[in-house]
């Protein structure tokens, strides 16, 4: 889970202590910010997790946008301390656990990704304001969640070709979204029996697609203007039609047939004749990288159900 650096919200001035500073003689009294089950999260527990990121708003945020920055990075956090705390008492029902070696060894395979030693991590990890012991129990955390997601979700993601295939497709309709493209187009007029009218519109879809010259096509069904001349459109802008003709067009490559698409009282049927080339490398060669993004979308989706799910037979109170 990652928490926001600066995101615009309503302005958090003094619940947490942080807006204004109290006389001297007062004495700083703790407070319970959340409950979970039975288990309260306290505001000095809150307020030591929030070191990390409290320097990073610090160092990166205008001053202006600091208390903005602060009250919705602490409403982030909290929200991340509640689960994992959720997930904690789940854990403990299933006797999941994380034990000191996996620890040890988590922070030398952290090290090691990095190129550093490990006394180096713990020193970057205390200019964060995290003490060694700080920096172990989040390793800790981590690799207690990471094995519920183990046992209980990851086994709920199964990504296919079509899921991959599509997410690709998705790529490249954002990216059309700023070309313009060369189209030909058949009209078909509805008329009395619009139930003809589409049986013949399917079947020059049909031949099209088949090899049957689309100029052809045009020239002996259509009853647009541009007939005199195969149908051909032109550069056309992506939104040259309206959402419900442009969507459809936005999926299609360059010498594909679209379905027919209904405007007005009319049906109507393009060919792609031309596309700008496109700056996505071919399907084939960032397929594997598809699929983990998928994957990981997926895994996002399945971890926000499967902590509703666990929060739905818990009491929980938040009090921020």
């Amino acid at each position: 889970m990652r928490l926001r650096a600066a995101i615009p919200a309503a302005i958090f001035a003094v619940a947490l202590g942080f807006a204004a500073v109290a006389p001297a003689r007062a004495a700083i009294v703790e407070r319970v910010v959340a409950v979970v089950g039975e288990q309260p999260i306290l505001l000095t527990e809150l307020r030591q997790r929030a070191r990390p990121f409290l320097i990073k708003i610090y160092h990166q945020v205008p001053a202006i946008q600091q208390k903005v920055a602060e009250a919705e990075m602490y409403k982030e956090l909290l929200q991340k301390l509640v689960d994992e705390r959720v997930v904690a008492m789940a854990a403990d029902k299933l006797n999941v656990t994380v034990a000191t070696k996996e620890v040890d060894d988590a922070i030398k395979l952290k090290a090691a990704d990095l190129k550093v030693p490990v006394a180096d991590l713990l020193s970057e990890a205390a200019k964060q304001g995290l003490s060694e012991a700080d920096y172990r129990e989040e390793v800790r955390r981590e690799l207690l969640f990471g094995k519920m997601l183990e046992t209980r979700v990851r086994s709920r993601v199964r990504v296919t070709e079509d899921d991959a295939r599509d997410y690709f497709k998705k790529l490249q309709v954002t990216e059309r979204k700023g070309q313009n493209y060369r189209a030909s187009m058949i009209a078909l007029p509805l008329g009395d029996d619009s139930k003809a009218a589409r049986a013949l519109a399917d079947k020059i879809v049909k031949q099209a697609r088949s090899g049957t010259d689309f100029i052809s096509l045009a020239k002996t069904h259509s009853v647009d203007a541009t007939r005199a001349i195969g149908g051909d459109l032109g550069y056309k802008l992506p939104t040259a039609f309206g959402k419900s003709i442009d969507d459809p067009l936005l999926r299609l490559d360059k010498g594909e047939i679209s379905e027919p698409l209904l405007s007005g009282d009319r049906l109507l049927i393009f060919k792609i004749t031309d596309r700008p080339a496109s700056q996505l490398p071919p399907y084939a060669e960032v397929k594997d990288i598809v699929y983990a993004r998928v994957r990981d979308e997926m895994l996002q989706k399945q971890i926000k159900v499967w902590l509703d799910e666990l929060k739905s037979g818990v009491y929980i109170d938040i009090r921020l």
